[in-house]
């Protein structure tokens, strides 16, 4: 298997890392995230961190998690979250939900964005995509290093970033083809947050 970037190694580095990068305010992303949430039963794509299985528990919503990094995996099952170790490439299709997530990783997958966002409709009727916007490893010094760092996944695709404009452009291209609709729910830090539904 690929290397990973070293952020991905340990979850406390991690959210050291993507505190710096988010300029204090990772947490909040999820929060803004988890607001947006329909329904009692999530399935959250790319989770990494817990934060979003967090509040489904104290809300008493079922979450269920996928990841491919097995440090990830393996810190969501030492705290009896349902998480599996997976690459949702490939994956037929993912658990039934009410909400579907996927934040800060759809440029993993910008060569095969329509056949996920289908498997997240699939999956739920309500979608929630949250997608970096400003490319933070052009950046010079740390904060450019840690984009750079925080982008390595396994050794996967990670020279690509989204714009807000071909981020938009690529999701209403699929929402023609899929026949969705979607609204941009809001801005944050360097985030593009949008809803999905059929």
């Amino acid at each position: 298997m690929a290397q990973s970037g070293f952020i991905y190694k340990n979850i406390q580095i991690y959210r050291l890392c993507m505190n710096l990068l988010y300029k204090g305010r990772y947490q909040e992303r999820f929060e803004v995230i988890s607001r947006l949430i329909k329904g009692t039963k999530v399935t959250e794509l790319c989770f990494g961190d817990t934060i979003i299985a967090r509040y489904c528990r104290k809300n008493n919503i079922s979450w269920k998690g996928y990841d491919t990094n097995d440090a990830f995996v393996n810190e969501a099952k030492a705290q009896n979250y349902n998480a599996e170790m997976s690459d949702i490439n490939d994956i037929e299709s993912f658990e039934k939900a009410d909400t579907c997530i996927m934040s800060g990783s759809l440029y993993h997958f910008h060569n095969s964005l329509e056949e996920i966002i289908k498997k997240m409709l699939d999956c739920a009727p309500h979608v929630i995509i949250s997608e970096p916007i400003l490319n933070l490893s052009a950046s010079r010094g740390i904060i450019g290093k840690l984009a750079k760092g925080a982008a390595n996944v396994n050794g996967g695709e990670h020279g690509f970033r989204f714009t807000e404009e071909s981020f938009l452009r690529e999701v209403i291209k699929a929402s023609k083809k899929l026949n969705f609709t979607f609204k941009v729910s809001e801005y944050h830090s360097k985030d593009i947050i949008i809803e999905i539904s059929k």
